[in-house]
């Protein structure tokens, strides 16, 4: 098992390369790395939570030791000269050669800050005046600027950025803006207080797994970025352990999932209605869809082939944040590195489409009912809600009939990867996500074709 003391000393030997003006010759580097080294040191030496280890000591006689060794490499690369250390048994000397008006002369001091002041004749600069520490809540600041900053690719085509940046905003601000971990300087942080961080949320075990990614992702991130930003080297939150964090007790409650009962319920109630609407159109087609539901009210007239009874997907509305504000577009793309897919459309959606033709054959998106754009989730999400109420049955979510038809078709013992590929996942570890909670085995009929 590692202990705090074997984090904090496998940290020392961090270095960061800043890039600051002064008016010192000595390397910006090798002064970062002194004040890294040196908060790190004031650290241990004032934080409760090492006080009672007793190989600090011993730590902080190991950084005492890279801090000098780091000023005298310091004053040999602006003097252009070595140094020696003469050991006597009452003290210790620093010792450099120098040529003063043609002659050879030997200029000792009992510290190396005394003979930087005797052979340059001014003090040796502190490793403040080299970088302005930059904390973790300010780099984070920055990426979150990044985030919302509108691209600009060589043909002046712009994009502008999507609700990710402002979900990253989100889980910044609930799980690190009020901790300690956000005043730290980045320079700083070791692996460490990434732990501490840690533990500091997940004590009360308030939130799950999932948030925990999340809290670590965010936090991962924001490090990157520093790295990109030269500000460090090397991403102490990429050496957490993932067994650390206490969890939230999984909910027996299983998320909601529509059934092939609950949705002949709903298509009877719907199919009866006097007159059928984009609405009603939609949601008796969302029934017959595998799909995200920004996939499926994105569809357009191009996209269905009545010849082959087909429908392309290729793209998806989401969010962007633009001039402050959230809007619904049509990002003609597939989320992550997902690929467009051609899928088999049953009777009954080939059905639906035919009489959502008739009304909005005219316009570019099948399920368009005012103004560019398709119909929003949120009204959906309304109507749902209303037909459910209006047919005496539970309301689900448009969410709950992509997790449901997932996991009838692992019911039905449907091969794996062709249920990732329909549904649109990258890989079947998500495809599998859905279906974490269908514990049905295999049928007899299936055993027996399997075993005899």
């Amino acid at each position: 098992m590692k202990t705090k003391y074997d984090i904090v000393s496998t940290s020392f030997n961090l270095q960061v390369p800043i890039n600051a003006n002064h008016q010192h010759n000595c390397s910006n580097d090798i002064f970062q790395q002194i004040t890294n080294l040196t908060s790190k040191k004031l650290r241990l030496e004032t934080d409760s939570d090492y006080a009672n280890i007793n190989s600090v000591g011993a730590v902080i006689e190991d950084l005492d030791k890279q801090i000098l060794q780091l000023k005298i490499q310091a004053i040999e690369k602006e003097l252009g000269k070595k140094i020696t250390t003469v050991t006597k048994p009452n003290k210790t000397l620093y010792v450099v050669s120098i040529t003063v008006e043609g002659k050879r002369k030997q200029v000792s001091a009992k510290s190396v800050e005394e003979l930087y002041k005797k052979v340059i004749g001014r003090m040796l600069p502190s490793s403040k005046e080299y970088t302005g520490s930059i904390t973790v809540q300010e780099v984070f600041d920055l990426f979150s600027e990044h985030n919302h900053a509108p691209i600009v690719d060589n043909d002046g085509e712009i994009t502008y950025p999507t609700s990710t940046a402002r979900r990253k905003d989100q889980y910044w601000n609930k799980y690190w803006a009020a901790d300690v971990i956000s005043t730290l300087p980045v320079q700083t942080v070791i692996t460490g207080d990434i732990i501490d961080a840690f533990k500091r949320l997940t004590a009360s075990r308030k939130y799950n797994a999932r948030q925990i990614d999340q809290a670590k992702s965010i936090l991962k991130q924001t490090f990157d970025y520093a790295i990109w930003q030269k500000f460090i080297t090397v991403n102490p939150v990429v050496a957490l352990p993932n067994n650390m964090c206490p969890k939230k007790a999984k909910s027996m409650d299983k998320k909601k999932a529509t059934s092939k009962k609950w949705r002949m319920q709903l298509e009877k109630h719907l199919k009866a209605l006097p007159n059928q609407t984009v609405y009603s159109l939609a949601i008796r087609f969302w029934l017959t869809s595998m799909q995200r539901v920004g996939e499926w009210l994105a569809i357009t007239w191009e996209d269905v082939d009545f010849q082959n009874e087909t429908l392309t997907i290729k793209h998806s509305l989401s969010k962007r944040e633009i001039d402050g504000k959230l809007i619904v577009v049509d990002d003609e793309h597939l989320k992550a590195d997902e690929v467009a897919r051609e899928i088999p459309l049953t009777d009954k959606a080939i059905g639906i489409l035919k009489e959502l033709y008739l009304i909005n054959g005219q316009k570019k998106y099948v399920f368009n009912s005012k103004g560019n754009l398709p119909i929003s989730t949120n009204r959906v999400n309304e109507h749902i809600k209303d037909y459910c109420k209006d047919a005496g049955i539970e309301p689900m979510s448009t969410h709950a009939q992509r997790r449901g038809a997932i996991q009838e078709a692992y019911s039905k013992q449907m091969i794996e990867d062709q249920i990732r590929v329909t549904a649109g996942h990258a890989d079947s570890t998500m495809t599998r996500y859905y279906n974490r909670q269908n514990n049905n085995t295999l049928s007899k009929q299936s055993l027996e074709e399997l075993l005899g």
